[in-house]
């Protein structure tokens, strides 16, 4: 079967099933297999992995990921391609759930497939607009998944692999690391966006911290204020914690880096 990921056979499906991208789900088709098969073997994947794709679209990646993958199972909003994923992803180690991600249980999706499957992974192509969205989703519900390969905007990718901080940035740091990968140039899709993509891969190696999160929650709440300020008002004492752990109270929250909160964390629990 041709590849989807090109010139011509996305002309095709979209001429054939009188499709176009729609906006309003960020929708941005890739026509280079060259691309979606470098985008594939950045990480280990063979039968022993179940991808859990977002957005397929009309299934350039997804066709690729089956070739490796023991099963892939999409998620995807738009209903107008259903046909296409009969015509096209036909295969017995594809599943597509036409639904929204965001409304998923992810962490006990991911918790059943870890009993069939040693990686667990999610590869994802999404608009710039609810990145952060779909990340925090994942994160925060503990799922265990084993890495994120993600297309997202470059300037995103720029953010979560660079040196801004987030409480959701700093937990990622604890959970794992974020890594930028390589640039994805606007030509390679259809219709081109103004500005190029990045693959982003997030690496999850321990448990979620509930407790650990809303502390980061809690210091972040004004970014430009001092820890103290931040977190007198949830944490009474907040200034002999601050003092314990080795904290100047005038320090900002994107002055510290997650070893500061683990250690306050740690002070907290301690003396509470």
């Amino acid at each position: 079967m041709k590849d989807i990921a090109t010139v011509a056979t996305t002309d095709y499906i979209l001429n054939k099933y009188n499709l176009k991208a729609l906006k309003k789900f960020g929708q941005n088709f890739l026509i280079d297999s060259n691309v979606v098969t470098k985008i594939v073997h950045s990480q280990h994947i063979d039968h022993n992995t179940c991808v859990i794709e977002i957005g397929p679209g009309i299934g350039a990646m997804t066709q690729i990921l089956q070739r490796f993958a023991g099963q892939v199972i999409s998620y995807e909003i738009d209903t107008r391609f259903e046909p296409v994923y009969r015509e096209f992803l036909d295969y017995p180690n594809v599943e597509i759930i036409f639904g929204d991600f965001l409304e998923v249980d992810i962490a006990t999706k991911v918790d059943e497939l870890k009993k069939e499957y040693e990686q667990v992974l999610v590869v994802a192509n999404i608009p710039y607009y609810i990145t952060t969205r779909i990340i925090e989703k994942i994160i925060l519900s503990g799922a265990k998944v084993d890495a994120m390969l993600l297309m997202v905007q470059k300037e995103v990718a720029l953010k979560f692999s660079g040196d801004y901080k987030s409480p959701l940035t700093l937990l990622i740091d604890y959970l794992g690391k974020s890594e930028y990968l390589f640039t994805v140039s606007k030509n390679v899709f259809n219709p081109r966006p103004h500005i190029d993509s990045a693959i982003l891969r997030i690496t999850i190696s321990r448990e979620y911290d509930k407790k650990l999160y809303e502390l980061l929650e809690v210091a972040f709440r004004q970014r430009r204020k001092t820890i103290f300020n931040n977190l007198k008002e949830e944490y009474g004492d907040a200034r002999h914690y601050l003092e314990e752990a080795g904290i100047k109270e005038n320090m900002r929250c994107d002055q510290l880096d997650i070893s500061d909160y683990l250690n306050l964390l740690k002070v907290i629990g301690e003396k509470q």
